[in-house]
């Protein structure tokens, strides 16, 4: 019935019907967009032409008064995903914004919305209408959360061979890794961040009657500089360098049920290291965000003492522990 009543008040009253038009010469242009959780932290800019009109944030909208012409509407910096409208005079346009999901991030589009449409979005009792000058989001300068990586490690010992005559082989850098991140944003382009994680890389490929594991603790310091990505609301761009300490340095044997083999515990003294890392962070609402990137690190190991025995290797008594890993991490912002 609601669409019935639309349209015979659409047939009448021609688009004005839901936000008023004063004057037959002036035209409007309104934008809106809907509650939604995925990137609610973040106010878009809506650009006509190179003039902003608002910083479109979530559940509001905007009525854009105009005069006839030809306007290309389009989000932030984004021009070639412009929506380009022919606007006659005494008209009303409803553009929707809306965050198309990818792969890596979300994109803003909006697309241009017939006014039956549009009208319950618009006045669903909560949605907020915005001049010019409403506040941005100030997005908080805390953060704390989980950090999850994964990787590899540039050199192997060889500690077995498979029955198809593969080597076995356990590094001392890479693996999994998980732990706690801290994280201080000083200014829109300095940030300091302090890692806790603890790291395991194990026997490669798996052999079922035997395993060689090398855990670490790690805590890192991590200066970055950032590159804000349009303003840094939504997302940011984050390259640092820091230093690493590692303890708690294990090597677990457990090879006895093999021809040869042993059991042991063989424990490295701490160790310093240093690390190269790139990371997009992504805010995904006022308060949680996502970060995916990459960590270069160097370090080595001495080998302090053992169970039963000690290595004879010199790949083993000084380990080189350097490797890249993956990161993933989910953090609460404060």
């Amino acid at each position: 019935m609601l669409g019935l009543f639309l349209a015979f008040m659409q047939s009448v009253y021609g688009d004005d019907s839901i936000v008023s038009v004063n004057n037959s010469t002036t035209s409007k242009v309104v934008v809106y967009r809907e509650s939604n959780f995925l990137g609610s932290a973040i106010s878009y800019k809506i650009f006509s032409g190179d003039s902003l009109l608002v910083k479109l944030k979530n559940n509001s909208y905007f009525i854009y008064s105009c005069s006839p012409g030809v306007y290309d509407i389009h989000i932030n910096k984004l021009s070639n995903m412009k929506v380009h409208l022919k606007v006659e005079p005494g008209k009303t346009y409803y553009l929707r914004f809306d965050l198309r999901i990818g792969f890596w991030s979300s994109v803003p589009e909006l697309s241009l919305i017939d006014s039956i449409s549009a009208y319950p979005a618009i006045h669903n009792g909560s949605m907020r209408l915005l001049d010019k000058q409403n506040t941005p989001f100030v997005r908080p300068k805390n953060r704390f959360g989980m950090n999850l990586n994964l990787g590899g490690g540039f050199d192997n010992s060889t500690w077995a061979t498979t029955s198809d005559g593969k080597e076995a082989t356990t590094s001392f850098g890479g693996g999994f890794a998980l732990g706690l991140k801290y994280g201080h944003e000083f200014s829109q382009h300095f940030d300091l961040a302090f890692d806790l994680n603890y790291q395991a890389s194990s026997l490669n490929p798996y052999i079922s009657n035997g395993n060689v594991t090398f855990n670490r603790g790690i805590l890192s310091v991590t200066p970055s500089y950032i590159v804000p990505i349009d303003g840094g609301d939504a997302m940011r761009l984050k390259f640092g360098a820091g230093i690493d300490s590692y303890f708690g340095s294990n090597l677990s044997i457990e090879l006895s049920k093999m021809s040869g083999g042993f059991d042991d515990n063989w424990t490295y003294k701490n160790s310093f290291g240093y690390h190269l890392s790139a990371i997009f962070e992504q805010n995904i609402s006022d308060k949680w965000s996502l970060n995916y990137g990459l960590k270069w690190y160097t370090v080595s190991y001495t080998f302090d003492k053992g169970g039963i025995s000690y290595p004879t290797d010199s790949k083993i008594k000084s380990p080189n522990g350097s490797g890249i890993d993956f990161l993933f991490g989910v953090y609460y912002h404060f």
